[in-house]
């Protein structure tokens, strides 16, 4: 019986910190979105950062936090652009190309 519960105990083990390396994996893993096509509709600043919020293709509101400001001035809303924006963990996505299309 005392066999059995250290392979039990083993395994939950391994399973467990498996577990943990690949969320802290996702966690700080960069990801990297590209969409063609996206409209802009509707910019905001807080506490000195900028932000566009886009429709996507797939009809969803993500907001982008752009670091310039001379950037976020030159996007017009209702205009199509082709942008590459990243994010990692829980933070903001963050333009990082744009092109008016």
């Amino acid at each position: 019986m005392n066999k059995i519960w250290k392979v039990i105990t083993c395994f939950s083990l391994s399973i467990i910190g498996m577990m943990i390396i690949y969320y802290s994996g996702t966690y700080f893993l960069i990801h990297t979105n590209e969409i063609s096509s996206v409209e802009i509709v509707d910019k905001y600043s807080e506490e000195n950062e900028f932000y566009v919020s886009v429709k996507t293709e797939e009809n969803k509101i993500v907001d982008i936090r752009v670091e310039n400001r001379t950037t976020w001035d030159l996007i017009e809303l209702k205009e199509t652009y082709q942008m590459t924006y990243s994010w990692h963990g829980n933070q903001k996505p963050k333009l990082d190309k744009i092109t008016k299309n």
